[in-house]
């Protein structure tokens, strides 16, 4: 076995170990999410967040599917927070890279229909927070993965004053 497939396996082993739990314990309606410096250690190097994280997305896909689960794979960025409202200020992977925040990549499960952008608006109707979402190209991180929806969300919750924002892959 060759040091390649043995880390392919240390990273899927970590991201199914995750994943099952989260199923079992109901992480899943609380957003438990698997930051992929968790996955592995090489990730941790900011250089390998976009990278990694698509990996890690692939994987966690594949795994679902095994598994025959009912969920949402995403895989969201985290990007610099601001006082005013910023909006999509990057064309590419690189300035995408350019914008991250301290946090690295996460992958989520949602139920069928619960994604970040669905969950902006309460059941009365009223939007929880000043939101913004602008759908990406579907092949913005390239070839390489082909999520069902590429999304930025930007929002500022009531009670506030800054703007979270966050590019999100699902599949």
């Amino acid at each position: 076995m060759s040091l390649k497939q043995t880390l392919e396996q240390i990273r899927e082993h970590s991201i199914e170990a995750w994943m099952l739990t989260t199923v079992r314990d109901g992480g899943v309606v609380r957003m438990d999410d698997l930051h992929i410096d968790r996955i592995d250690e090489t990730w941790k190097s900011r250089e390998c967040w976009i990278q990694g994280g698509l990996k890690a997305f692939r994987l966690a896909l594949m795994l679902r599917d095994r598994h025959q689960f009912p969920f949402t794979v995403a895989l969201g960025f985290s990007l610099e927070s601001g006082e005013h409202f910023t909006d999509v200020n990057f064309k590419n992977t690189k300035e995408l890279g350019e914008k991250l925040n301290w946090t690295p990549p996460s992958l989520y499960l949602f139920e069928p229909g619960r994604t970040p952008r669905n969950d902006t608006v309460r059941e009365d109707g009223a939007a929880e927070a000043d939101v913004v979402v602008r759908e990406l190209k579907r092949d913005f991180f390239g070839g390489s993965v082909q999520p069902a929806n590429c999304y930025y969300i930007e929002f500022r919750q009531l009670q506030s004053t800054e703007y979270s924002r966050s590019v999100f892959l699902e599949g």
